[in-house]
């Protein structure tokens, strides 16, 4: 599809209304002042920003641009949509990914900022509370899974089943259980404030 196509259906009159539109997820190589307004100019209606990635003063970096851009160009207005992730554990940041082999004990702690070889922190405080020995523990959508074998106050100890690159926050769950996750996520009362 060209750009001319593109550019011919941006601006349509009001006889003939586009009614599909073209959402673009913008992330770390698309939030820059020259790409939105790039973006726009190609098509874009909507400015779509996943909020399990990235962080608060990211996310307003970029609705701050979407909006400047929207001031100056009254006849093509840019929508923006926010994908809220809902409640859910992930495993924390890690400088590089942890490799996990069968056999191997690893942990999970409550602690924040923890991410050694054989120790990650987990994004959920109740997370010690919702998990009991011998329960299954699933990383990565599966990808990875570990029995639990201990916990203390703070920390969930583990044995690999299946083993596998852990990367940063990657979601946890127990197979079987619901945990009991707060309905509302830190990112809706950001952006309600």
């Amino acid at each position: 599809m060209s750009s001319d196509y593109l550019k011919n259906q941006t601006r349509p009159t009001p006889a003939a209304v586009r009614k599909t539109k073209i959402v673009c997820t913008i992330g770390p190589s698309t939030s820059s002042r020259k790409m939105i307004w790039k973006l726009a100019e190609e098509g874009m209606n909507v400015a779509r920003l996943n909020m399990s990635h990235g962080d608060h003063s990211s996310h307003k970096k970029t609705i701050d641009l979407v909006k400047e851009y929207n001031a100056q160009f009254d006849e093509k207005v840019i929508a923006i949509m926010l994908d809220t992730k809902g409640p859910e554990a992930r495993s924390g940041d890690v400088p590089k990914p942890i490799i996990l082999k069968e056999g191997q004990e690893f942990s999970f702690t409550i602690q924040r900022g923890v991410s050694t070889h054989d120790t990650v922190s987990v994004n959920y405080d109740d997370f010690v509370n919702d998990v009991e020995a011998g329960d299954i523990l699933l990383v990565d959508g599966g990808m990875m899974s570990l029995v639990v074998k201990s916990k203390t106050k703070d920390t969930v100890k583990c044995q690999v089943i299946d083993g596998g690159e852990l990367k940063s926050r990657r979601h946890l769950n127990v197979r079987g259980k619901s945990a009991t996750l707060p309905s509302i996520t830190g990112w809706l009362l950001f952006m309600s404030s």
